[in-house]
C-alpha cells in the first residue's frame, strides 16, 4: 500500500506557499503617493518626517509613523494626524479629497489642527466612498455648523468627535443624518438652545457627550 504521507506533506507546503503569497509586501504605491501629498499640510511640527520619498530603506509606508496598515492587503486602515500642524500658523481650510485614496480607512484623526472648514467642492462628502470609515476625530478645531451636512454623506460612521469646535446653532444638528452613528461628542461647543430634538435623526446613537456645551436648566429631548 502506498503511503499517503508524502502527498500530505506536499499539500501542506502548497498551502503555506499560498498563504505567504497573500501576505502583503508593503503599502500600495497609490497610497504612498497620497500620504506624501498630505505631508506638506500636516508636517509643520516635523512629526511626519518618517514619510519620505525616494528612500529605498524606508519606502514601505506601512512602516511610517502615525499610521497603520492591514497586514494582508497593505492598505492604510488608520491615520493619526492629531496635532501635527503648528497652531501658530492659524486657521486653514482642508481639502478632504486628499483622503479619498485610502479605500480601507477605518479610523481618521484630524483633531488639534486649527481646521476652520473645507475647501469649496472638497468637503467631507468626498469621503462618502470610504465604506470602512467608522471613526472620525475632528475635535479641537474651528469647525462651524456648515460641515454637518457634508458629514452626513459618510454613512458608515459609528463614532464622531466634534468637541471643542465652534458649533452654535443646535437646530443645524438635524442635518447630521448618520443612521449608523453610535457615539457623538459635542462637548465644549456653545449651543444657543436646550432643544436637542434635532438629534432624533440619529437612530442608532448610544452615547452623547455635551459637557461644557452652554446648556442650562432642563434639556428638551422630545422626539428622541
Amino acid at each position: 500500500m502506498v503511503s499517503k504521507q508524502p502527498w500530505m506533506l506536499v499539500l501542506l507546503v502548497l498551502i503555506i506557499v499560498s498563504l505567504e503569497s497573500r501576505w502583503s509586501e508593503g503599502c500600495l504605491e497609490q497610497e504612498r503617493f497620497a500620504l506624501l501629498h498630505l505631508k506638506p499640510f500636516f508636517n509643520t511640527l516635523h512629526d511626519l518626517d518618517s514619510w519620505v520619498e525616494g528612500d529605498h530603506n524606508n519606502s514601505d509606508c506601512c512602516q511610517w509613523d502615525w499610521l497603520e496598515c492591514n497586514h494582508t492587503t497593505g492598505k492604510v486602515i488608520s491615520l493619526d494626524l492629531y496635532g501635527t500642524r503648528d497652531e501658530e500658523m492659524g486657521e486653514w481650510y482642508l481639502n478632504a479629497s486628499l483622503f479619498s485614496p485610502f479605500q480601507q480607512l477605518h479610523t481618521l484623526y484630524l483633531g488639534g489642527n486649527s481646521i476652520a472648514g473645507c475647501v469649496k467642492n472638497h468637503g467631507f462628502d468626498k469621503l462618502s466612498t470610504l465604506n470602512s470609515l467608522e471613526e472620525l476625530y475632528l475635535n479641537d478645531n474651528s469647525f462651524n455648523s456648515s460641515i454637518l451636512s457634508s458629514l452626513s454623506t459618510i454613512s458608515s460612521l459609528k463614532k464622531l468627535l466634534l468637541n471643542d469646535n465652534k458649533l452654535k446653532r443646535i437646530v443645524d444638528l438635524q442635518g447630521l443624518r448618520l443612521r449608523n452613528l453610535e457615539y457623538l461628542d459635542l462637548s465644549s461647543n456653545i449651543f444657543n438652545s436646550n432643544n436637542l430634538s434635532s438629534l432624533s435623526v440619529l437612530s442608532s446613537l448610544k452615547a452623547l457627550y455635551l459637557e461644557n456645551a452652554g446648556l442650562e436648566g432642563s434639556i428638551d429631548l422630545s422626539g428622541y
